[in-house]
C-alpha cells in the first residue's frame, strides 16, 4: 500500500487538489471474522451407576474435532507479530514484497478497532469525501473518546487535521501515536509532511530519515530524499 503526501509548504496549507489527494489516506477497515470456536464439550454423565443399555442399543459416536477449526487455530497461532512484520519490511528486497508486507501491518493495526468506531472512522472518509474537515475531525475525536489506546485513530486524525491545514495539531497526535508504536512508518512519513507544511524542514529531514529505515523500499524515496536535503541544507558549494 502506497500513502503519500505532497503538502503546499509555501502557502501554509493544503491545497483543494491535495485535499482530494489524502481523502484516500483515511483506511477502509476491513471487516475482521472471528475464529470459529471448537467442537461442543460432551455432557457429563449423570451421578450414580448408569443402568444397563438395553439389548441391541449402541453408543452414540464420539464427536471428532473439527477440523477447519483446528486450522484456523493453527494459523492464528502462526500469525507474525506486529515487530515480526515490521522487522521483514525494514529488510525486504522488493517493492511488491514491501508493499504486501505494508498491506498487512496496516490489517493487523485495525484488529482491535471496535464495529463503533470503524463505522465512525467510515464516516470521517465519506467527510473527507464532502469537503467536510470539521466534521471528519469531530468523527474521529469521537473514535479517540471510545478508544483512546489506538496508535491507529491518532495517526489518523493527524491526517484528517493536517488536510484542514492544521499542521500544528496533526504534529501533537503523531506525537501520541509515535509514543504507542515508534516504528509506525506512516506516521513518521506524515509527520516528515506536516513538519514541512510548519516550515521546519531540519525536522521534516529528520522525520524522514526514520521512513528510510524503516522502510527502504518506500516508493519515490530518492527523489523525496533529495528534496528535502534541498530544503534542509540548501545545494552544495
Amino acid at each position: 500500500m502506497t500513502v503519500r503526501f505532497h503538502i503546499d509548504a509555501t502557502q501554509g496549507r493544503v491545497s483543494r487538489q491535495e485535499t482530494a489527494r489524502l481523502r484516500g489516506l483515511l483506511c477502509l477497515l476491513a471487516s475482521l471474522c472471528p475464529v470459529m470456536a471448537g467442537p461442543a464439550a460432551m455432557a457429563a454423565p449423570a451421578a450414580g451407576s448408569p443402568a444397563a443399555p438395553p439389548p441391541g442399543h449402541h453408543s452414540a459416536p464420539v464427536a471428532k474435532p473439527d477440523a477447519t477449526a483446528q486450522k484456523d487455530k493453527d494459523r492464528a497461532e502462526k500469525e507474525p507479530t506486529l515487530p515480526e512484520l515490521q522487522d521483514e519490511l525494514a529488510h525486504a528486497k522488493s517493492r511488491q514484497a514491501a508493499g504486501d508486507l505494508l498491506d498487512r501491518i496496516e490489517q493487523l493495526r485495525q484488529k482491535e478497532i471496535s464495529p463503533t468506531t470503524r463505522l465512525l472512522v467510515r464516516r470521517a472518509q465519506d467527510d473527507l469525501g464532502e469537503d467536510r474537515v470539521g466534521d471528519a475531525q469531530t468523527d474521529l475525536n469521537d473514535a479517540l473518546v471510545l478508544q483512546p489506546d489506538l496508535e491507529i485513530l491518532w495517526r489518523t486524525r493527524a491526517q484528517a487535521r493536517l488536510a484542514g491545514a492544521n499542521a500544528d495539531g496533526a504534529v501533537a497526535d503523531l506525537g501520541v501515536a509515535l509514543h504507542h508504536d515508534p516504528r509506525d512508518v506512516l506516521a513518521w512519513q506524515i509527520l516528515s509532511d506536516a513538519e514541512g507544511v510548519r516550515g521546519d524542514w531540519g525536522a521534516a529531514w529528520k522525520a524522514w530519515q526514520h521512513v528510510l529505515s524503516l522502510y527502504p523500499m518506500f516508493p519515490g524515496a530518492a527523489h523525496q530524499t533529495e528534496d528535502l536535503r534541498l530544503k534542509a541544507f540548501g545545494r552544495p558549494t
